[in-house]
């Protein structure tokens, strides 16, 4: 598993701030748009008018441990290059206590090669799951879904 998609709160130093890096199995992005479509009489055709909505959204799945792992990776530098891998209950704080906020602290997925970001997302959490199987009760699948903006390459 990879340690190169990082998730980071947008605060910076003190107890609030949050980087953290993930072990992740997928990453994926998906794009919705919204055509209309307008039936008309008599069996003509459809007329399409597309506005340009956009709806994209992230999922990514991985597995996350119970106890903690004390593993920390390097990554691009926000307001530090240090990102811990969170527990199950880290992970589950994160996604309950996190809100999204454009003035203060809009949150940020990026996709990093070291120190290099890829690509980066801004994102708000929609969706989390966390999966326990018989006999893997020291860690946790999860599924965490985001509805985000455009990707921003940094």
């Amino acid at each position: 598993m990879a340690l190169s998609i990082l998730i980071y709160n947008g605060k910076t130093g003190g107890s609030d701030e949050i980087r953290y890096a993930l072990k992740a199995d997928s990453f994926s992005v998906s794009y919705t748009k919204t055509p209309v479509q307008i039936p008309l009489p008599s069996g003509a055709d459809p007329q399409i008018m597309d506005f340009g909505f956009l709806r994209p959204s992230i999922t990514i799945t991985g597995l996350v441990d119970t106890d903690d792992p004390s593993e920390t990776v390097t990554g691009p530098d926000k307001s530090g290059t240090s990102y811990s891998v969170p527990t199950k209950e880290q992970l589950e704080d994160f996604v309950t206590g996190q809100v999204y906020d454009t003035s203060s602290s809009p949150l940020e997925i990026m996709i990093a090669d070291g120190s290099t970001v890829k690509a980066s997302y801004d994102v708000a959490v929609q969706q989390a799951r966390f999966d326990v199987a018989p006999a893997t009760e020291d860690r946790f699948s999860f599924s965490m879904v985001f509805v985000s903006k455009k990707r921003s390459d940094s």
